[in-house]
């Protein structure tokens, strides 16, 4: 019987029991009628084997006959058992069969100790001795296939001791007491066995009658939770599951192919106000947004959810026209400009970004529709002067185009299609430059050259950075056996490559087989931004590469948050400052002082500090006034293939230092 059938069998016969007592019951002779087969088995072997042992010194009767005999109705008993359906019995028919299972135990026993009696006659010493093990290891072990049922345990164990002690006492040796106080120990503690396996019956019925009436509670529940599933808590809109449910009805009813519209809302200056005000005044504002969403859409026959954070959602049907799509979007800028009221009695404003759907385009399910809107409340969000953007012809081109790069990329031999250039990072007191940053760049067979800008965003987000970031250290490692020992190099890592275990354990991999002496000359660039998800982790990961002796440099530094400590607890080598602060130099006096500051900084905490996107020689004399030494930017190179480094490297050429770029009326690259 398999455990799948046993598994049904135990619940229906528990489900027709009334009591507990009916129950434990019920088990035990499911349990017990398991056992028989076995037990019978075991029985005839041994019968089988004690007459044949008495073959040559008995009776026919008795070494032949007696277990033939046993033979027969133990097949019979096994059939009998193998076929019953125990599951089918009432609660009056197990408690017959449990009975009859008792008495037939008492009646085997007692017939296996006669026929024990009558071979005693002709056993000599080894004989009796056998005689006795058969009759107290027969009777204790069938004892054990009546585990579950303690009452049946005792009878037949104190039937076998009884049987035993009757036959075997009265020869008159110590051999025979002893092994009766050693059957009486035995005896007890399968006694004992036989009571606690009955008690974990118990248990598992009442566990059992536990888990019906939680059931019985759950589907009493069931009409409860299905609105819970498809509803947001806090606002009672439908949630992303439901309103999934409510565009698939709009688009499939809508007639001749016309297609609803599919908008989607983003709250923008809603996370400082969880931040500086608490959660409880975040909730108000969400739920008095759903309010103002829901009397806007009352008059539209559409629908409206919230998808989850700040993020909402709305349908419109299929006769709304393109200028009434376009007015339902501006009433909804309209109504978020009203300030909201917070709980602790402050006043706050928040707006919103929205993306809406279009009908240009033949699409193939609600999904495209609510993808069109997502794609233009993207484009929407890093727009600055559009909080409205349709999904327009432009879109669905920058659309297809990121399906082709993807799929592209996803087929790319990156060894083979990557290759690498590396800017100079300048020491702009004397104009040598030993360090570069190596950046990747991607000439595909199938789409031609696809700038950075392009890939890498498509390549996290297909979650596909791994491969390109190993393509890059590979390259990288062989260039600098080629380049004189004096070159260092750094190289990104993304976000989602610090963040990954299974990445940085596979460049730690790549590194661990290179010479100390290269590896020492490496520096593994990541941004603040990496570090936000999960810092414990990035800490963990980036030490692996502390370890090898390879350097890590904090890049973009200033545009993310905690940057001081990160600059505690990592321990960078290098700071970047963000090319933003560059940008900004020359007009914005507090980028001067905040670009002079993080210099200072980092000379106290004897960090190199390297200023990035310098492009002009006014942004380098502020930065040389600010204290900084080591630049990057178009001032110095465009980034450069690794053949027109050679020079630099070896200092046969060099960069303009700065005393020689203030005499010069034109920026250029001198040799």
């Amino acid at each position: 019987m398999d455990s799948k059938i046993d598994l049904k069998a135990y619940r229906t016969m528990l489900r027709k029991a009334r009591t507990s007592d009916e129950a434990v019951a019920v088990e035990q002779l499911r349990a017990i009628a398991q056992n028989v087969p076995p037990l019978y088995t075991m029985l005839s072997v041994a019968a089988m084997s004690l007459g044949l042992t008495f073959l040559d010194i008995g009776p026919l009767h008795l070494t032949i006959g007696v277990p033939a005999l046993f033979i027969v109705v133990s097949v019979l008993r096994i059939g009998w058992w193998t076929h019953e359906k125990v599951e089918n019995y009432t609660y009056e028919a197990v408690r017959r069969g449990l009975l009859s299972m008792e008495w037939l135990s008492y009646l085997l026993i007692i017939s296996l100790s006669c026929w024990v009696g009558l071979l005693l006659p002709y056993a000599d010493d080894t004989h009796a001795a056998y005689l006795a093990f058969f009759t107290a290891f027969t009777g204790s072990s069938a004892t054990i296939c009546a585990m579950p049922r303690p009452r049946l345990v005792v009878g037949a164990l104190l039937a076998t001791f009884g049987a035993f002690c009757l036959l075997f006492l009265p020869r008159g040796t110590s051999f025979y007491v002893f092994m009766a106080v050693h059957l009486a120990t035995t005896f007890f503690v399968f006694f004992m066995f036989s009571y606690i396996y009955k008690k974990r019956i118990e248990q598992t019925v009442m566990l059992h009658n536990e888990l019906v009436s939680e059931n019985e509670r759950a589907s009493g529940l069931a009409e409860s939770n299905r609105y819970l599933a498809l509803s947001d808590t806090l606002t009672g809109l439908p949630n992303r599951r439901r309103f999934f449910e409510q565009i698939s009805v709009f688009f499939e009813r809508s007639p001749n192919g016309q297609l609803p519209v599919v908008g989607l809302v983003d709250l923008d200056g809603f996370k400082p106000i969880n931040d500086v005000y608490g959660h409880s005044a975040g909730d108000s504002v969400l739920i008095e947004t759903a309010a103002r969403l829901q009397s806007l859409i009352a008059d539209h026959n559409g629908g409206i959810a919230r998808l989850g954070g700040d993020e909402f959602a709305y349908v419109l049907p299929w006769n709304t026209t393109p200028e009434q799509a376009k007015e339902f979007a501006e009433s909804i800028l309209k109504v978020m400009e009203r300030p909201f009221m917070l709980p602790c009695g402050n006043i706050s404003r928040v707006s919103a970004s929205i993306g809406y759907s279009s009908r240009d385009f033949d699409v193939d399910s609600a999904k495209d529709l609510m993808e069109q809107a997502d794609f233009a409340l993207f484009r929407a969000k890093e727009t600055v002067d559009k909080s409205i953007v349709r999904f327009s012809a432009i879109h669905a081109a920058s659309k297809r185009r990121e399906v082709l790069v993807h799929q592209a990329f996803k087929n790319a031999n990156l060894d083979d299609e990557i290759h690498l250039v590396f800017q100079p990072i300048v020491n702009s007191t004397d104009g040598t430059m030993n360090c570069c940053e190596a950046l990747a760049r991607w000439d595909s067979p199938e789409i031609g050259m696809v700038p950075p800008g392009e890939f890498v965003p498509i390549a996290e987000k297909a979650g596909m950075t791994q491969e390109m970031t190993m393509a890059v250290f590979r390259k990288v490692i062989d260039q600098m056996k080629v380049w004189p020992d004096s070159a260092r190099v750094s190289v990104n890592l993304s976000a989602q490559d610090v963040n990954s275990e299974q990445c940085t354990d596979a460049v730690a991999a790549l590194l661990m087989v290179q010479p100390a002496s290269l590896r020492r000359r490496i520096s593994i660039e990541v941004t603040e931004s990496s570090l936000l998800t999960d810092f414990e982790l990035v800490r963990a990961n980036l030490f692996k590469f502390r370890e090898l002796g390879v350097k890590i440099a904090l890049d973009d530094f200033g545009t993310g948050y905690s940057s001081l400590r990160y600059l505690q607890e990592i321990e960078f080598d290098v700071v970047k400052i963000d090319r933003s602060f560059v940008r900004s130099i020359e007009e914005n006096g507090k980028s001067f002082g905040l670009v002079r500051t993080i210099q200072q900084l980092c000379r106290s905490l004897s960090v190199t500090c390297i200023v990035e996107g310098v492009e002009s020689r006014e942004q380098l004399e502020y930065a040389r006034s600010a204290g900084c030494v080591f630049v990057q930017g178009y001032y110095y190179s465009q980034p450069l293939m690794a053949d027109k480094l050679v020079p630099y490297l070896l200092h046969e050429e060099s960069f303009e230092d700065y005393r020689q770029s203030l005499g010069l009326k034109t920026i250029g690259v001198a040799s």
